[in-house]
């Protein structure tokens, strides 16, 4: 089984400086821009394999899971196996323990800070963004709006302008009873029956 390691040609233990010296030569050795005019393209490296385990390795957290799925690998397959890291057991779980003992980090003064600057603007804005009360139909019909009567029976919302409008004193399901002296219209939209008061 050949390991990350093997591939960038390092020891088990090999620190993060000695793995990236070893990714850069084997970089310029393996690319395929300079290998591109070689009679030895066949014989190289796939470029893709040296990235991968430079990926891994130069990660704390990815080569401590590395490490552990070597560890059951060859632990699965005996101690006759080859290419198992020079590390023993014992040494793999102390690299790992300072990654697993730790407590996950919250940032929480940024959290802080950026809550803090969320609720003053938020503060700011409410009080001197202007408040537009002449709000316009929105297609919704609720209790207290205006409507008009189409011709096929529907209530449309539309913006009040005087006080003879047909306004929706009730907002009921379709197979609901509309109160008192109020008729049923369906809510062109289709989410109900609108109750409009009958004009005088």
């Amino acid at each position: 089984m050949q390991t990350h390691y093997h591939v960038l040609g390092i020891e088990s233990d090999a620190d993060n400086d000695t793995v990236r010296v070893a990714y850069r030569r084997l970089a310029r050795d393996h690319h395929p821009d300079r290998i591109a005019n070689s009679s030895a393209v066949s014989g190289s490296r796939d470029m893709s394999v040296i990235n991968e385990a430079y990926r891994v390795l130069i990660d704390p957290g990815r080569r401590a899971l590395y490490d552990r799925s070597l560890d059951a690998t060859m632990r699965s397959q005996g101690p006759t196996s080859t290419g198992h890291p020079s590390r023993s057991t014992d040494e793999q779980w102390d690299a790992v323990r300072p990654y697993m003992d730790r407590p996950a980090r919250v940032p929480w003064r940024s959290l802080l800070v950026f809550g803090s600057f969320a609720v003053v603007g938020i503060l700011v804005l409410a009080q001197f963004g202007g408040v537009d009360n002449e709000v316009g139909p929105d297609g919704i019909l609720r209790t207290g709006d205006c409507v008009e009567i189409q011709i096929n029976g529907d209530a449309r919302e539309v913006l009040c302008a005087s006080e003879s409008d047909l306004v929706v004193r009730a907002f009921i399901p379709f197979d609901g009873t509309c109160p008192g002296l109020t008729e049923p219209h369906r809510d062109r939209q289709g989410m109900g029956v609108a109750c409009v008061e009958l004009p005088d």
